[in-house]
């Protein structure tokens, strides 16, 4: 076994027999509790070259999304664009629809993102649904405009998400019909000094009925985003606590959208109203499901192809992404839009892809809930299988290179200034006490090898668990 070895094999003190030379080293501050599991492999041969307690289930965090983006990039296509319709249900006479407005999702999570490079902005979809209903004579509405997200249904959020974490953009709700990355932005302006209370300036957009109770303090200088926002899906009283940085004249948090669904209605009714459309109405979500069949078809905005959203998720790790493709991989196989049913297709896709599914536990597809159970062998069996796809350029694109200007996040420096910049594809997970890395290294003989690594139950600094990695992945690139 290779010397880099050394550098981590103090990490975990058990390696229940796997190949991992130093297997018996246990030292250093931040690693006496910690657990590891690592895995590399020829991508081409599906050969494992590296294993030290490989299979051990660990919590995976974030490199979870490489199983979903993977599914529904062989089982939706590349090219998918999910579509976002519209409908004039009732009559029309004498300009005035004697009806309403329905606003039907198709699970389109790119509509109006701010993310995603490309997507029109849902005022630019607005104006083209404008156009439309003057074609079609429309100039009143006397009834509402309703948002049908029904194509989703279940449970909005995963139980096991963290009580810290929901009302977050990052815990946004998976809803069929999205907008605006189900999110706002809050500013505050902090106080003089740390610890003194930090005032709530404005929400962007306002959220109809949102109402704050503004907790936030001042943090010091340099302390960056510490707040957060506590609420649940469909609750319209959120509590803000934590702090922002002192020093910036204003900062800013991002929130989860309480009904993404209900929030498009609202949008597009204010839109109208302000481009001289009286709606009659007020802005309502539909109860259950509908039948179009008497409806009249209006119009439909296609969204970005499932390559972008692929991109998306995994270079910014967004979890409302994941989330949504996977009641997208449940319908696409007939089965009802509800997480339930995207993970036991989920599951089926990995199992027929050689991962041993047996002792994995999915709760969630974006890896934000901590019941998430995989361990490294798991992550290089799939890598190796997705490299021999037809869409694996789209994949692999997805994945981070060192300086990467499509990511964020500390991983993007990983490797800079080394030749790990034209060799690294890697996605990152990070969690409390947990860090996941996973993805491909071109070694300097030119073979792709797949890797995963994963440690939980640390203390010691995030920055020092990136340099040992870094380590790693450079003695990976001259040993094979």
């Amino acid at each position: 076994m290779f010397k880099i070895i050394l550098l981590l094999a103090f990490i975990n003190p058990v390696y229940a027999g796997a190949p991992c030379e130093f297997r018996d080293k246990v030292s250093g501050p931040g690693f006496k509790n910690a657990v590891w599991g690592l895995s590399v492999r020829d991508a081409a041969t599906g050969a494992e070259l590296v294993a030290c307690d490989s299979a051990r289930n660990l919590v995976p965090a974030s490199i979870l999304k490489l199983f979903v983006t993977g599914a529904a990039l062989e089982l939706l296509g590349p090219e998918t664009g999910f579509r976002t319709r519209v409908y004039l249900d009732g009559t029309v006479s004498k300009g005035v629809l004697n009806g309403a407005v329905y606003l039907r999702g198709g699970g389109d999570p790119s509509f109006g993102s701010g993310l995603i490079k490309g997507a029109p902005a849902a005022a630019e979809e607005f104006g083209k649904w404008l156009q439309a209903l003057k074609k079609a004579g429309v100039a009143e509405i006397n009834g509402p405009v309703v948002a049908d997200d029904s194509l989703f249904n279940g449970p909005a959020l995963p139980g096991s998400w963290a009580w810290e974490d929901v009302g977050n953009y990052y815990a946004a709700q998976p809803s069929a019909l999205s907008i605006n990355d189900n999110l706002y932005k809050l500013y505050f302006r902090p106080g003089v000094r740390a610890g003194d209370r930090a005032e709530l300036l404005r929400s962007e957009p306002e959220i109809p009925g949102l109402r704050f109770t503004n907790l936030m303090l001042t943090g010091p200088k340099g302390s960056g985003d510490n707040g957060y926002i506590f609420n649940f899906p469909g609750q319209y009283s959120a509590v803000l606590r934590g702090t922002v940085p002192q020093g910036p004249p204003e900062s800013a948090i991002k929130g989860a959208i309480p009904d993404p669904a209900l929030f498009a209605a609202q949008e597009f009714t204010e839109y109208l109203s302000t481009h001289g459309v009286k709606v009659g109405g007020k802005a309502a979500k539909l109860e259950g499901t509908k039948d179009y069949g008497a409806a009249k078809f209006l119009a439909e905005s296609e969204g970005a192809p499932l390559s972008d959203i692929v991109f998306y998720t995994n270079k910014r790790s967004f979890n409302l992404y994941a989330e949504i493709l996977l009641r997208q991989l449940a319908l696409a196989k007939g089965k009802s839009g509800t997480a339930e049913s995207g993970i036991s297709v989920l599951r089926e896709y990995l199992a027929e892809n050689g991962v041993n599914v047996s002792e994995l536990k999915l709760a969630d597809a974006s890896g934000l809930s901590r019941l998430n159970l995989a361990n490294a062998d798991d992550f290089t069996v799939f890598l190796s299988a997705i490299s021999k796809k037809k869409f694996f350029g789209a994949y692999l694109a997805s994945l981070i290179s060192p300086a990467d200007p499509d990511a964020t996040g500390h991983v993007k420096n990983m490797g800079v200034n080394t030749k790990l910049e034209k060799s690294l594809k890697i996605k990152s997970g990070s969690l409390s006490g947990v860090r996941g890395y996973a993805g491909y290294l071109t070694t300097k003989k030119g073979r792709l090898l797949s890797f995963a690594s994963i440690l939980n139950n640390y203390t010691a600094p995030a920055a020092k668990i990136d340099r040992l990695h870094e380590a790693l992945l450079l003695e990976l690139i001259e040993k094979y």
